[in-house]
């Protein structure tokens, strides 16, 4: 039960930090940078909703990157002319389902912005 409950804080669920100590501070600085600029928030909300959409975009490549690395390091392991896949079902079905949360969160994320924009300039 005590390794459940820590859960969400080792896989980062809970986390106060974005950026992870081996990835590109200044690369994350520059997208919130250029979302800022994009969206052009002028309430706390709305740089909210900025600030999360830059973390669900971080999140979403550090999972391709994540991704393309687990396949560099499985393809040593694969025969070429066997036509077998570098990952099984049920990592290929969590990878999915990752990347479908993520995108549907950004589309939530980029609408209720869009949604303040239009209420606002009404």
């Amino acid at each position: 039960m005590a390794i459940r409950a820590q859960n969400a804080t080792r896989h980062g669920a809970l986390s106060t930090r974005v950026v992870g100590s081996l990835e590109d501070e200044a690369a994350f600085d520059d997208l919130l940078e250029e979302l800022e600029r994009e969206f052009a928030p002028m309430t706390t909300t709305e740089y909210s909703l900025v600030q999360r959409l830059a973390i669900l975009f971080w999140r979403e490549r550090r999972l391709a990157r994540a991704e393309a690395q687990k396949l560099m390091e499985r393809e040593s392991e694969i025969n070429p002319g066997g036509g077998r896949t570098p990952f099984g079902i049920d990592y290929q079905l969590l990878v999915g389902r990752y990347q479908t949360m993520l995108s549907n969160q950004i589309t939530k994320t980029i609408d209720q912005l869009r949604f303040l924009r239009e209420e606002r300039e009404a």
